[in-house]
């Protein structure tokens, strides 16, 4: 009698239909410890179907049965396993195992599973908690599938099993289709509305930012002298103010109406520019598909000489709003000038994903891996490895370039080697919603009144970090020598280096740069509150002795009374903002209790939609696409109530970081003198392949 294991289904007790589909799965258990017998043995599987002959692929999910169970509503099976090469005497020579089968739930209960690399990935069977292993006893040979006659895709057979039964006597089986069990997954009907009201308030405010906002760990360690002399101070400051409780009112109309004086100032000074109908700004957003358009009809770029390299610094990258940038930017640079750096710190990607993306959108743009981890390092080595051009247009990852935008190469000369662009304010899908988008929105907008009011007369001190135009060589020069580095108020860095070479920046407001802002305050990833506080207030408190270094020993390279003048005026009034910044801390504590001050601090939030409207219908009456959102322009003094709460948060945030032991970020000289490994443009194999850090993980991958 030759040696085999025959398994078969003889059908008993009550009976009914399983559906139009069933899930054929086949059992194969050693039922003898000699291995080496049973890989000589053949299996067969001979069922014995009555009611249907269609596998059943769909059902698919596999649990512990319920003891619960309704038995009504279960279809029995006996399995009988018997090794025909056993004797009869044998007290192992069969087997039988009572399974019930049900078409609405499923369930297994057995000691061990094992997985089988050929079943089809649509059937998912659920394991037991212990690792799943290859069964020992299994000959190769004999693992195959059968195909499904109904749907033409591999079922679970006899030679390719998944489940192995091996000492269990009565085992149940219930089987399920995986909507049915998605569905019994679901959260109840009345808990539903609770849900979705959590899901929404944590889309808006994030635990840990409220947490952040509480936690006094970072003022108090470090553990230095100069950190606990600093608070000492304050506390005795406002000690001594609450003491005193003098009468402060007129110094409340300069903590409130000393912005809207400045903006004030710059409307009569600046002169916004007409553009041309033809070459209006279009919304990068709203048009792409005209820039694409565009791009397939004009071989040539709007940089006709190709003197300008397109540089994108970028870490973590959304791929969506990456790709946004990309479309946007093939309009004005052919592939092979836009130089992708992707940074961190560590000395190589972890994997090559974000390369492959980039690869993706056309296999000529570069990718450049920076292990530094800084903006500015990343534009310095886009800079470096742009070695073809003559001037570099920086911006960030989530900035689309206008269609209208052309390199301002015409504004380059001797003393004048950048230029800065207005900013528009927007979410990412490009539009500016009420409240806060468009209030940063008008934010935006009256930053770039100031540049352009500078730029007629001394020329901008601080760019945009967005996004700005600049000569190679002196980008190159002022991130060598000049720049800190440092990621907190890296702008203001830019412009403190640009007037310590005494070089000038220039403004076009021909065209409209979009940036994607915060939507939420207090919400999930890069909120508003995290940017305001822990980056820009923080910088721009902690560049208080640079403002006033710039302002009392040094000419920044004017040479005009009148440039001198304005550039000390500007640098005072920086100054002033910080300062007024502090006062608050005395004005609310000795007059927040009054509500006369509440009303006249009313009356003065409400002077302070005048400017704003005024630049809007006058200075931009011709220039609709520099416009604000006119609801922002009205509730704006909301915001600026909000803004100065955190502003003075951050400066005090500030103060503790930087006295309080926070270590700057090495500089490039420092690098470069130290022979550090992170200065990897000076690498021989960076002038050849400046990707060659990212190549070597995927070498190592393949």
């Amino acid at each position: 009698m030759p040696s085999l294991v025959s398994r078969w289904f003889s059908r008993s007790g009550s009976r009914q239909r399983l559906g139009e589909d069933f899930l054929e799965a086949a059992v194969h258990q050693p039922l003898v410890p000699e291995a080496a017998q049973l890989r000589s043995q053949e299996s067969v599987f001979e069922p014995q179907r009555n009611q249907s002959q269609r596998s059943f692929s769909s059902y698919s999910q596999v649990s512990i049965l319920d003891p619960f169970a309704d038995p009504s509503s279960l279809y029995s099976d006996d399995v009988t396993l018997a090794p025909s090469s056993l004797a009869p005497s044998s007290p192992r020579q069969s087997r039988q195992i009572r399974m019930t089968l049900s078409p609405e739930v499923s369930s297994l209960n057995v000691t061990s599973v094992y997985s089988d690399p050929f079943a089809d990935p649509s059937t998912q069977t659920l394991i037991d908690p212990t690792p799943s292993k290859a069964n020992p006893f299994a000959d190769p040979d004999e693992i195959s599938a059968i195909q499904d006659p109904c749907q033409s895709r591999p079922v679970l057979s006899p030679r390719a099993s998944q489940l192995n039964i091996e000492k269990e006597k009565d085992v149940s089986v219930r089987v399920a289709s995986v909507n049915e069990k998605s569905a019994m997954k679901e959260p109840a009907k009345a808990l539903r509305p609770f849900i979705a009201a959590k899901d929404l308030f944590l889309a808006h405010i994030s635990p840990k930012t409220i947490w952040n906002m509480f936690d006094v760990r970072e003022l108090l360690w470090p553990m230095t002298w100069k950190k606990y002399t600093v608070l000492a101070a304050v506390g005795a400051l406002v000690a001594t103010i609450v003491i005193t409780r003098r009468n402060m009112l007129p110094v409340l109309i300069i903590v409130i109406g000393l912005e809207p004086a400045m903006i004030t100032l710059m409307l009569l000074v600046a002169r916004i520019p007409d553009v041309p109908a033809a070459e209006e700004t279009i919304s990068a957003h709203d048009d792409i598909e005209a820039q694409k358009q565009a791009m397939d009809e004009k071989p040539e770029r709007t940089d006709r000489e190709h003197r300008t390299a397109l540089v994108i610094p970028c870490h973590n990258s959304d791929h969506e709003a990456f790709q946004r940038v990309m479309e946007s930017a093939f309009v004005h640079f052919h592939p092979s000038s836009i130089f992708i750096i992707d940074n961190a710190r560590t000395m190589h990607p972890k994997n090559n994903v974000f390369r492959n993306f980039v690869r993706s959108l056309h296999p000529e743009i570069n990718y450049i891996w920076s292990p530094i981890g800084s903006k500015n390092a990343a534009q310095l080595v886009g800079a470096v490895a742009a070695k073809n051009f003559d001037f570099i247009f920086t911006v960030d990852d989530d900035v689309c370039i206008p269609a209208n935008f052309r390199a301002p190469v015409d504004k380059i000369d001797d003393v004048t080697k950048g230029v800065a662009f207005p900013l528009k304010a927007t979410n990412a899908d490009g539009d500016v919603p009420l409240f806060l988008v468009a209030w940063q929105d008008v934010e935006y907008r009256m930053a770039g009144l100031v540049k352009l009011a500078e730029s007629d007369i001394c020329g901008v001190l601080y760019p945009h970090g967005a996004g700005w135009f600049c000569e190679r060589e002196t980008l190159i020069d002022l991130i060598s020598n000049y720049h800190s580095l440092d990621f907190i108020a890296e702008d203001v860095n830019t412009g403190v280096s640009m007037q310590k070479m005494k070089k000038r920046i220039a403004f076009d407001a021909s065209c409209v740069l979009e940036t994607e802002v915060p939507t939420t305050f207090l919400g999930p990833g890069l909120n508003w509150y995290n940017q305001r506080v822990r980056s820009w207030e923080m910088g721009r408190h902690g560049r208080l002795l640079a403002f006033i270094g710039r302002m009392l020993f040094s000419f920044n390279g004017q040479t005009t009374l009148h440039g001198i003048l304005w550039q000390k005026f500007v640098h005072f009034y920086s100054i002033a903002c910080i300062i007024v910044d502090w006062v608050r801390v005395p004005v609310l504590v000795t007059m927040g209790g009054n509500g006369a001050y509440w009303r006249q601090a009313g009356l003065l939030m409400l002077v302070s939609i005048l400017p704003v409207l005024a630049y809007n219908y006058l200075s931009c009456r011709r220039r609709p696409d520099m416009r604000t959102p006119f609801w922002g322009a009205i509730t704006i003094p909301i915001y600026k109530q909000i803004y100065a709460l955190v502003s003075l948060i951050g400066a005090i945030r500030s103060v503790l970081y930087y006295i309080g032991g926070h270590n700057q970020p090495k500089t490039v000289k420092q690098m470069v003198k130290d022979g550090d490994e992170r200065a990897f443009w000076l690498d021989p194999r960076f002038e050849t392949n400046p990707a060659f850090l990212a190549d070597a993980i995927e070498e190592k991958s393949a």
